[in-house]
């Protein structure tokens, strides 16, 4: 029996089996960093929007402030991130990268562009951003959901 999908439901087919083959291949791309993805996700946050809480990275990652500290707490181990005072708010300090953190994050992004920018897209720069903005709509109207 063939069972007929909707064009949202190939979509996220799509997003679920792209998103485990860039884990795999961050993975091998970065095997000699000392993060995982989940700690460099946070890098990558810090060096795009500067020092910030940890309640405030969870809520851009939509994932739980318990979850974030437990990657920050490795960072810290690692020196890739420091504490600063955060004048909003005494007990919530802001994490900021360090200088090595700094470098830590442009090095894994240059290895990135290179690798993405050796792979043959067989599409047009404006189909990229069509697919951009169809997820983009589908993140925003499952971001209220359960």
């Amino acid at each position: 029996m063939v069972v007929m999908t909707e064009p949202v439901d190939e979509l996220l087919d799509q997003v679920r089996l792209v998103w485990h083959v860039m884990v795999q291949s961050a993975e091998r791309l970065h095997e000699d960093e000392p993060v995982t993805l989940g700690m460099r996700a946070v890098m990558e946050f810090l060096a795009q929007n500067g020092p910030a809480a940890v309640p405030d990275i969870a809520r851009s990652r939509h994932v739980t402030r318990q979850h974030i500290q437990a990657l920050v707490n490795s960072l810290l181990e690692l020196r890739l991130v420091a504490l600063a005072d955060n004048p909003a708010h005494r007990r919530s300090a802001l994490i900021r990268l360090t200088p090595e953190g700094q470098k830590g994050i442009e090095r894994m992004k240059r290895r990135e562009r290179q690798f993405l920018d050796s792979l043959e897209l067989k599409t047009r720069p404006d189909e990229v951003r069509r697919a951009a903005a169809v997820l983009s709509a589908v993140r925003e109207a499952l971001g209220g959901r359960p």
